[in-house]
């Protein structure tokens, strides 16, 4: 029964006499040690080193150990102690300290088995002092409470998740007993009466509500004595801080378990905000009607099957139709059968509409046989639980004849811009002809001329062809206009490193005049032909109107869809009053002798800049020179049409 390997000392053999001598108090201890009992010796007011503690196999043997050496039992059996319950553990029983006389309690730690778990162990225990020799022992005696304790940390468990469950929940609950005290309630319920659970579990019904609580009680005793269930039944909650809450009550009586008493479970569904809603949506359908009836299009409701449940006045005006009880306005009387799939919302709730926003237009006849054309529009919408269509009426009559004229004068203007271009192209290009025959009767004139011909007659010939001259620049500037419209150059990789440097080494610029470009310009692929051409005209005019310029300054910026070019000079600039007529159709700021060109090279950079989508014009100051920007498309410029700007500055 007791560890025996070590020796018996008198005040042991006085313990072992002792509980002879009291057989019942010893059958009482292996009556109690389920897990075994020890006794230690504690510390006496005359000092010296107590003996070892005496411990039973059984301590040590119920949880798998071996029983270790006398002197070793008691670190072996701290050791088993779990480490957060060792402090608690050392404060009992005189292992740290003193132990009084009358101490005689109970207390729970963990012990480690031998596959390394824990087990719930209860010690009980008191001090012992023995005869005349006045030495005291603590006895201590173990008990198994590991799975006591483990089903009693479930319970918590289950009743804190469900707690959690109830607490998660919108819907009201309350659990009562037999006496009408409420022994659970969720946070729902407990926030509708402005207190917390816990100021609530454990009061009478009729002290959270003072006014409802005798009703209550009634209908809890008559499900309780079962004469009628408690299903739906409405009732009207106040809080403490005189908020209403409008709840359904269900109350269902609970079987009850191990003899207890039989409890009430009440189930309430706050329908506060259901009642609002009603409310509000009979005062929306009174609007609807109210705004269905007064609106100026024609309006439609149409069910599942095809039948119109409300039609405004307006559907009668606009089709000049007179309903009767016998023969009221039906949907074929206003929409082609062929429309009506459009129209007819599914009798399945849960599937697709096929009439949600759907926009059409078709023509029809009013009643007395006249054409018109109607825009309808549809919108899906449920009432009462039942989809419907609500289709709008539109008459476009005037409309849509407004806008097939313009149409037709629309294609009447490209017909005769075609023209126009065709024109322009034809009568320059025939044009060219007999002017180079004009050119070459100057120069035989003046090669034949005999040298008595007087100075008048040569002025006049060299004004012949200075004026011949100008007519054939004036018929290439003509020929290029006409041909921008049919560009068909193909996309190319252009690099304006080279391709700018040999376009202005091209115009012979004045030896004064230099091009300056940034240490890095755009490569891009575009047509070749449109982009040079625009920056020919642009160093063209440079050159021509700013010769006293130093330099033409070339730069480019990269936007995400455009690059944005700048030709920049500080020539004698422009003014305000001129900057938009420049860019006009044989528009210069010169007259008369002292013009040099047709007028038509900024008309050209702008109509090439507008048929990749783009506008221009121009900004300047009066001797600050001007700067002319356009942007151009990234990437295949020739097929683009992406909005971008050309301008100048």
């Amino acid at each position: 029964m007791v560890n025996s390997s070590f020796p018996i000392t008198s005040s042991m053999q006085a313990l072992r006499d002792y509980l002879q001598s009291h057989g019942e108090l010893f059958f009482d201890v292996l009556e109690l040690a389920t897990c075994g009992f020890y006794l230690r010796p504690l510390p006496s007011d005359e000092g010296g080193n107590p003996h070892p503690p005496l411990f039973s196999q059984l301590c040590f043997s119920s949880l798998g150990h071996e029983v270790p050496e006398a002197d070793q039992t008691s670190q072996v059996w701290l050791d088993l102690v779990h480490p957060e319950d060792q402090a608690a553990f050392t404060q009992h029983a005189g292992w740290n300290g003193a132990v009084s006389d009358d101490q005689q309690t109970s207390w729970q730690y963990r012990l480690r088995r031998c596959d390394g778990s824990y087990r719930y162990t209860e010690e009980g225990g008191r001090k012992i002092t023995l005869g005349d020799r006045r030495e005291t022992f603590w006895l201590g005696v173990l008990h198994d409470v590991d799975e006591r304790l483990r089903a009693k940390q479930e319970l918590e468990a289950s009743h804190q998740e469900i707690q959690t469950i109830l607490d998660t929940i919108p819907t009201f609950v309350w659990i009562k007993d037999e006496s009408h005290r409420i022994l659970r309630v969720n946070r729902a319920a407990a926030n509708a009466t402005g207190m917390t659970p816990e100021e609530i579990e454990g009061r009478l019904t009729s002290e959270v509500y003072p006014k409802q609580g005798e009703r209550f009680q009634e209908s809890d005793r008559q499900l309780l004595q079962g004469n009628r269930p408690v299903r739906r039944v409405p009732e009207t909650l106040e809080n403490k801080n005189g908020d209403d809450y409008k709840m359904l009550i269900d109350k269902y009586s609970l079987p009850s378990l191990h003899n207890e008493d039989t409890r009430i479970l009440v189930v309430g569904t706050d329908i506060t905000e259901i009642e609002q809603t009603q409310i509000a949506l009979a005062s929306q359908e009174a609007q609807f009607r109210n705004l269905f009836e007064r609106s100026p299009l024609g309006s439609v409701l149409i069910d599942s099957n095809h039948q119109l449940q409300l039609i405004n006045s307006r559907i009668e005006a606009m089709y000049q139709l007179s309903p009767t009880q016998d023969r009221p306005i039906q949907l074929m009387d206003l929409v082609p059968a062929e429309f009506h799939a459009k129209l007819t919302p599914s009798n399945d709730r849960f599937s697709p509409n096929q009439s949600a926003n759907t926009q059409f237009e078709f023509e029809t006849k009013r009643a007395d046989g006249t054409v018109m054309r109607i825009s309808l529009v549809t919108a899906a919408i449920e009432i009462e639980n039942q989809s419907m269509t609500l289709a709008t009426f539109t008459d476009i009559t005037e409309r849509h004849q407004v806008a097939m004229d313009l149409e037709r004068k629309q294609e009447e203007l490209e017909r005769s811009n075609e023209d126009l271009d065709r024109f322009a192209y034809i009568a320059s290009h025939d044009l060219k002809a007999p002017l180079r025959g004009i050119m070459h009767l100057t120069e035989w004139i003046e090669e034949d001329m005999p040298r008595q011909i007087g100075k008048e007659v040569r002025d006049h010939l060299k004004m012949l062809q200075a004026q011949v001259s100008r007519m054939d620049m004036l018929l290439n500037d003509l020929l290029a206009y006409a041909r921008v419209t049919r560009q068909t150059d193909a996309v190319e990789w252009v690099d304006l490193n080279v391709a700018l440097p040999e376009l202005f080494a091209f115009m012979s610029p004045p030896p004064t005049m230099k091009l300056v470009l940034p240490a890095k310009m755009p490569s891009l692929s575009t047509a070749r032909g449109p982009l040079e051409q625009i920056f020919r005209n642009l160093f063209g005019n440079s050159i021509k109107h700013a010769a006293s310029s130093s330099q033409v300054v070339v730069t480019a910026e990269t936007t995400s869809d455009s690059y944005h070019f700048t030709v920049r000079d500080n020539g004698p600039g422009i003014p305000e009053s001129s900057q938009e007529r420049i860019f006009g159709m044989f528009q210069t700021l010169e007259s008369g002798k002292d013009r040099r060109g047709t007028g038509m090279g900024l008309h050209l950079v702008k109509r090439l800049v507008e048929v990749q989508g783009c506008t221009a014009w121009v900004e300047s100051r009066i001797n600050q020179g001007a700067a002319f920007h356009f942007t151009w498309p990234r990437e295949n410029a020739a097929n683009s049409f992406e909005k971008c700007e050309a301008y100048a500055s």
